[in-house]
């Protein structure tokens, strides 16, 4: 048995065959005409939406699954930024503030003249602390001789263009490099290397107070509140650009010795023991 549903003129004709049926059905004999026409009616009504709902089970009527999607949402374009007419003035942005360069407090010096070497808590004139032990000193040549001791380097003779110069201890780390310098005198006025304010050989302790006060009394790297004159190890010590800068000075004895180091602010009691 083909249960396949009717399809076009097929189910045209089904449609108007059960019409006429119900029709000829309904035809009045007895009885009430108005029951019997609602009735007819009625039938007629159901076959009709029977059939419709047929159709669209077959897909002949579009359902709400077939409707057209509504269209896609189209993006909206960003403004195009207005171009500023050739003849508006243009305002130009303030030019950025330069960073100042920090100021050097090192005076230009000649390696020949230790008097023109300046000393910081970083550098001894042309040694950097830190640095490599044989490029920190290749340039000592000229005024220096280096000694059988590996730390000394004594003045080179004949004396310097201001006389005689100072001894240098330049003491190396564990490592090729340098830990710290000692100015050690005798020397000439002038012939030596000096602080910043013009400090160093000769210098009292009163100049040294007024020119830093933070100068303190230390002895084996401990600060101490009660100063000795009589202990060689004791040193006025300072902090210059990060580094310690240590006189060896007493109330009645200008300054025989500076040591300079980033590490210790007492010298070593031994330089070549």
């Amino acid at each position: 048995m083909d249960s396949e549903p009717p399809k076009g003129d097929d189910l045209q004709r089904l449609l108007v065959t059960m019409k006429q049926d119900v029709l000829a059905r309904a035809t009045p004999r007895r009885g009430p005409r108005r029951r019997r026409t609602g009735i007819a009616i009625g039938v007629v009504a159901a076959l009709l939406l029977g059939a419709a709902g047929g159709s669209v089970a077959l897909g002949l009527i579009p359902g709400q699954d077939d409707r057209p999607a509504p269209p896609a949402a189209t993006a909206t374009p960003d403004p195009t930024p207005t171009r500023t007419p050739d003849g508006a003035p243009v305002v130009d942005s303030p030019p950025p503030t330069p960073t100042p360069t920090p100021t050097s407090t090192r005076r230009p010096f000649a390696l020949d003249d230790p008097g023109t070497w300046t000393i910081s808590g970083t550098e001894v004139g042309p040694i950097a602390l830190g640095g490599a032990y044989d490029a920190e000193t290749d340039d000592l040549a000229a005024a220096y001789v280096h000694s059988p001791c590996y730390a000394l380097w004594d003045p080179r003779e004949p004396s310097g263009p201001n006389g005689e110069s100072p001894s240098l201890f330049i003491v190396p780390d564990g490592s090729g490099g340098i830990t710290g310098v000692d100015i050690a005198g005798p020397s000439s006025p002038g012939a030596a290397p000096t602080t910043a304010e013009g400090l160093g050989l000769g210098s009292t302790l009163d100049e040294l107070r007024a020119a830093y006060p933070d100068l303190h009394y230390t002895l084996f790297d401990v600060v101490d509140p009660d100063p000795d004159d009589g202990n060689p190890y004791g040193v006025w010590s300072t902090t210059i650009d990060g580094g310690h800068v240590s006189f060896h000075v007493t109330a009645t004895t200008p300054v025989d010795g500076i040591w300079v180091s980033t590490q210790h602010a007492t010298p070593p009691t031994e330089f070549c023991g």
